[in-house]
């Protein structure tokens, strides 16, 4: 009951009581801060954010359709609630910094309430330097005899990227059936799953590795995971009438589901992907309230699932809750707390009319330094509607953050460089199409 107190005062605290005025700033905090849990599948996060976003609609006046502000569906998940450590020789490792859990990982005991440690002593740990392998005998990798019992350390420092990207997919195909670790040079980048794999699949920073290695080690790994069937997700959809008789539907969207926790003590808060694009979705739909648009409604959608597959935005393209056929234009936005080098709109050399119409826009308003036009991609919540005939554009921005899926995407590092003037762009932009 407190915390549900707290998020109502949150809520409320996101507008001045003297113009209502959307803060987008206070809204995008909000949606990073703990008790929104990453906005994943641990302690409901995504269904503490869905009905956070109906309240702020509400507020705004953005009305809900017929059926009310959400569309159920179902997902399948696969989630760590609460232990997840690393201990070697007994030095307990920090996750998000010196360790991530893959997503399709299995936990450390096969009983799904049993939350159990497994430690490797020396004669269980095996390290495969790749680069030597690739060097000496690439063929040789695919004839290593695994077994049960072995925890297997997979050193991905290899010099070319291809060979990299190989040593990657080797360990995680390895993983299906037994227990890895990758180590790593690069940034991690976390991501969700909706299943998981027989056994443990853990990147490591390969400097942690390194610095507590000895041929007398040990690795004590406690992680436990719960594979959730049928877990109730909701887009939520909210709408603004047109001023006059309306001549069709110009859809914004934007997803706002994250990664969720990685245990109890580790969770990513997903502020530039996607609180903020949520937070221009309001902030758009406060000013179309304002002043509607003259010949056309808009729907506002937040869609979930995204992290997971899109699965939100193929949802309500599958089972559409007003005809796909009168949308005039869906505007996608993902990434909005930076731009400080500009914009990209994926689609934007599919759709040039609309493309050139957006680049004059800009060039007037002197918005953004840039706008880059991409082809089609199927990497956020536009493809399915593109591949049902809806004509689109997905947005993001481009800058100095590059906190992407990872537990520094916190709303102390964005910018919100070019928030405003992207919101006048696109307002602007709306009501000339």
């Amino acid at each position: 009951m407190k915390m549900l107190l707290s998020i109502l005062c949150l809520a409320l605290g996101t507008f001045s009581s003297a113009q209502n005025n959307f803060d987008f700033k206070k809204f995008t905090e909000t949606m990073c801060s703990p008790e929104f849990h990453g906005r994943g599948y641990v302690n409901s996060g995504d269904s503490i954010a869905a009905e956070y976003i109906a309240d702020q609609m509400t507020l705004l006046g953005i009305d809900s359709i017929q059926s009310g502000y959400f569309q159920p569906f179902l997902l399948n998940v696969n989630t760590f609630p609460d232990s997840c450590s690393i201990q070697i020789n007994n030095k307990l490792l920090k996750p998000g910094l010196e360790y991530i859990v893959g997503p399709a990982s299995n936990g450390t005991c096969k009983d799904a309430n049993c939350k159990q440690a497994i430690t490797f002593d020396a004669k269980h740990i095996k390290v495969l330097n790749m680069q030597q392998l690739i060097e000496e005998d690439r063929t040789a990798i695919e004839r290593i005899n695994y077994e049960k019992g072995t925890i297997y350390i997979i050193d991905n420092n290899v010099v070319q990227d291809s060979n990299a990207i190989y040593v990657h997919y080797l360990a995680e195909n390895i993983s299906k059936y037994y227990d890895v670790i990758e180590l790593v040079n690069t940034k991690f980048t976390w991501s969700l799953r909706s299943a998981s794999n027989d056994g443990l699949y853990i990147q490591m920073k390969k400097t942690t590795f390194d610095a507590l290695y000895s041929e007398q080690m040990n690795i004590k790994i406690n992680i436990h995971n719960v594979q959730i069937p049928n877990y109730i997700a909701r887009n939520v959809i909210g709408q603004v009438k047109a001023k006059k008789k309306t001549k069709g539907t110009i859809m914004l969207t934007a997803h706002y589901d994250h990664l969720g926790r990685m245990g109890s003590e580790t969770y990513f808060p997903g502020a530039n992907d996607n609180a903020s694009g949520v937070a221009m979705l309001l902030d758009l739909g406060q000013k179309l309230k304002a002043k509607p648009l003259r010949n056309y409604d808009v729907i506002c959608v937040a869609f979930a699932a995204e992290e997971i597959g899109l699965l939100g935005s193929k949802y309500l393209s599958e089972h559409p809750l007003f005809p796909l056929n009168t949308i005039k234009f869906q505007l996608n936005l993902d990434i909005m707390g930076s731009g400080e080098a500009g914009i990209t709109a994926v689609n934007g050399s599919e759709f040039k009319r609309e493309f050139k119409k957006l680049s004059r826009i800009n060039k007037r308003l002197n918005s953004v330094p840039s706008i880059k036009a991409r082809g089609r991609a199927a990497n956020s919540d536009h493809h399915f509607f593109t591949e049902k005939g809806v004509k689109g554009f997905f947005v993001y921005t481009r800058g100095f953050n590059q906190n992407y899926h990872d537990i520094h995407d916190t709303y102390e590092n964005l910018s919100f460089n070019s928030f405003k003037n992207l919101s006048e762009l696109f307002t602007a932009f709306l009501r000339r199409l």
